[in-house]
């Protein structure tokens, strides 16, 4: 058995039954939320279908309750046109908003200076209030002085204001103190927690440009409006007004208001809707559960109502059937989990906090600009998914959105969330009784681990000390790497490592042979050049002379000869690296060849065999006709003249045989393993010419190229004993 089974079956032992509980508990984790994201998206449908018969509720510019059942509230009315900031509020008769009392202040009504009753209405995108102030001495204004003047005298209070409180759509707490130009303009200035005007770097006022207004004096005080945008009021808004009356040359400032404090924001009043209670019965009655929240929000993304029914999980809790074997039930797992969650639920919490799971508050303000499944439902699509909260470790919500949809039209959605603190417990149920599993599948592998490594490190040990001893101090190879006849890597590794021991020895002795062979080549051209010139430097014929140098330029060509077959068989190895393959017809090829052959060989008759035809291999054309050339080339060396050369092309399996078969000398036995290897050559019996240079690489050539195309090669002494032959193999191409 190979060494990976055995690691993959011990690593089986361990990831098995941890992975297949893993992708249960997920998978049914997954589906439980799949199920329950259809519910949440069932329940705002309904809700969606309830309030589709109530479309009054959508079309109101109506601002969210901050507190239902608060006694001090400001109604925010609804107005039938867009008033006229000119100070003048008759036409606010026609509106029909009732005006309410400031009746906060300093001792009782009958006892104060001034007295004041205001209206909160609302139109489009825009907040107006309407106020009336009786004072028993008129306001004072500031005398005729450029604005930059007006802004240094600001700290100076000895004037009547308006004083603004509001809790705006991102639940800031905001204050705002309102002053006259001379113009009868408002101009409102942001006050600081601490009720002081704000100032920037450079020292100016902060004003707050979204705020404006016009004051008009009367007979026994004066009347202004003012108007806001609805972002700056949220779910709590609070009046003052500041009246100055001048005694003996020094003022005396009165302050009224419409609630306990206009510098806390829980002291504020409550904005409110009128028909907000009925609206939140409705909701009420659908709430789904302890841990849902229901959002119903109009086109501008502004609650018109809302239900809580929240709880948390704790996860830690004994007491929690979600959480808790049954200790009763007596089952040997279940009582394994017990005996081992002590060990298991400190583990689990560093993953897992178990005090994370609980539902986010209600956002501060009542517009939700910044809600994705709010934005899908008013474009007229139904969305549920599930959020998770950013400051959680693990848990989540599912949000749901449906629109409200009154004929064609979108005029609202509902918003649905319900935790998913059920789903998250019993997770967390599975992930402990995984985790007691997983710890004695961990022993197990570790014991098995230990044991393999241990048979691993020891025969690896074995062979690297055979693979040591194999070399001396100089590097040569003085002794033999045994084999391992086991099947896995190692025994691979082992023979692998034997094999090239051998080829190694073996190419080590053809470098001390191969400058032998060089010398043997070379010596012979360079003698003959050498003797030639010594020669014809002593002789004086002209015919002599004619001989010697004829001798030194054959010696001359045979060296050239030598140095080029050297330089083919360098080139041949580079190029057949980039050679592209082709499917060719190898009989064709043969055919085409052996003409070629013939017209160059006349003295030899070429004889030419197909077995099977056609015979498809898939070759580099030029590297298979090089190649078939230096085996013609040496059939012709080694046989007599006259003689024929047999060409053979057959199939055997799967592959395609070449055979070229020559008559002439025999090849010893013991020479056939290396005559196709680089610088063996025996020319003692070829019919070549003297001049003719050789290294013995032309068959090394072919050698060459038949590995390049997956094939091998080989040669036999014929059975006549007249001849030999060369078989080439390579693979047949279907």
């Amino acid at each position: 058995m190979r060494l990976k089974i055995k690691f993959n079956l011990a690593l089986l032992v361990l990831a098995l039954v941890p992975l297949l509980s893993i992708f249960f508990a997920q998978a049914l984790m997954e589906r439980m939320l799949e199920t329950q994201k259809e519910s949440v998206l069932t329940t705002a449908r309904a809700l969606s279908l309830a309030y589709a018969d109530r479309p009054e509720i959508f079309t109101s510019d109506a601002v969210t309750p901050f507190a239902p059942d608060a006694t001090s509230r400001i109604e925010i009315t609804p107005l039938s046109g867009q008033p006229e900031i000119d100070g003048r509020i008759d036409d606010w008769e026609s509106y029909m908003v009732q005006s309410v009392p400031l009746e906060y202040g300093f001792g009782s009504p009958s006892d104060r200076s001034v007295s004041a009753r205001y209206r909160v209405g609302s139109y489009g995108k825009a907040i107006y209030l309407a106020i009336e102030v009786e004072a028993r001495s008129s306001y004072k204004r500031f005398p005729e002085q450029e604005i930059s003047e007006f802004e240094k005298n600001l700290n100076d209070d000895a004037v009547d204001q308006i004083l603004l409180s509001t809790v705006d759509v991102d639940g800031q707490f905001r204050q705002f103190q309102i002053k006259p130009h001379n113009s009868g303009q408002l101009s409102a200035y942001v006050l600081d927690r601490n009720g002081l005007l704000l100032r920037d770097e450079a020292g100016n006022v902060v004003r707050e440009w979204d705020i404006r207004g016009e004051v008009r004096a009367r007979t026994g005080g004066y009347d202004l409006e003012i108007k806001m945008y609805r972002s700056a009021v949220g779910p709590a808004l609070g009046l003052g007004v500041m009246n100055v009356a001048w005694m003996l040359g020094q003022p005396k400032v009165e302050v009224i208001r419409s609630c306990e404090s206009l510098a806390d924001p829980l002291r504020l009043q409550a904005v409110f809707e009128p028909s907000s209670r009925e609206v939140q019965n409705v909701i009420k009655q659908l709430a789904r559960s302890e841990e849902s929240r229901i959002w119903v929000v109009d086109t501008e993304r502004r609650i018109i109502a809302h239900a809580e029914n929240l709880k948390s999980v704790d996860l830690n809790t004994e007491d929690q059937d979600l959480i808790n074997v049954n200790r009763s039930s007596g089952n040997l797992i279940e009582g394994f989990v017990l005996f081992v969650a002590p060990i298991v639920r400190p583990l689990l919490n560093l993953w897992i906090d178990p005090g994370t799971y609980q539902f986010p508050e209600l956002p501060s303000g009542t517009w939700q600009k910044k809600n994705p499944e709010i934005d899908v439902a008013l474009n007229g699509k139904a969305v549920a998914q599930l959020v998770r909260e950013p400051n959680e470790e693990g848990g989540g919500v599912i949000s749901a959105a449906y629109p409200v949809e009154v004929g064609d039209a979108v005029v609202g959605a509902v918003f649905v969330q319900e935790t998913t603190n059920k789903i998250l417990a019993m997770r967390y149920q599975t992930l402990e009784l995984l985790i007691a599993f997983m710890l004695v599948v961990l022993l197990s592998y570790a014991l098995i681990q230990g044991a393999l490594v241990r048979s691993v490190s020891k025969r690896l040990d074995d062979l690297s000390d055979q693979t040591k001893n194999a070399f001396d101090k100089d590097g040569k190879i003085v002794g033999r790497i045994i084999p391992h006849e086991s099947r896995d890597e190692i025994g691979v590794l082992s023979r692998s490592l034997s094999s090239i021991s051998i080829r190694l020895k073996d190419y080590t002795q053809y470098l001390e042979n191969l400058s032998r062979r060089l010398s043997h080549e070379l010596n012979t051209p360079i003698a003959v050049v050498r003797s030639s010139l010594e020669l014809l430097s002593k002789t004086a014929s002209k015919e002599q002379s004619q001989v010697y140098m004829e001798r030194a330029a054959g010696g001359i060509r045979r060296l050239d000869n030598l140095v080029k077959r050297m330089s083919e068989a360098s080139a041949l190895e580079a190029s057949l690296t980039s050679e592209e393959l082709e499917v060719i017809d190898l009989c064709a090829l043969v055919t085409v060849s052996v003409e070629e052959y013939q017209a160059a060989y006349g003295d030899h008759q070429f004889k030419v065999v197909f077995a099977e035809s056609p015979l498809r291999v898939k070759v580099s054309p030029e590297a298979f006709r090089q190649m078939l050339d230096k085996l013609i080339e040496n059939a012709n060396e080694f046989s007599e003249p006259g003689s024929s050369i047999d060409i053979v092309l057959s199939l055997i399996g799967s592959e395609v045989m070449l055979q070229v078969t020559n008559q002439g000398p025999l090849i010893p036995v013991e020479n056939q393993a290396q005559i196709f290897d680089s610088m063996v050559s025996d020319r003692r019996h070829t019919t070549q010419s003297s001049e003719q240079g050789h290294l013995g690489l032309g068959l090394y050539i072919v050698r060459l190229v038949a590995q390049f195309h997956g094939g091998k090669v080989s040669v036999r002494n014929r059975p006549d004993q007249d001849g030999v032959t060369f078989e080439v193999t390579i693979p047949h191409q279907i």
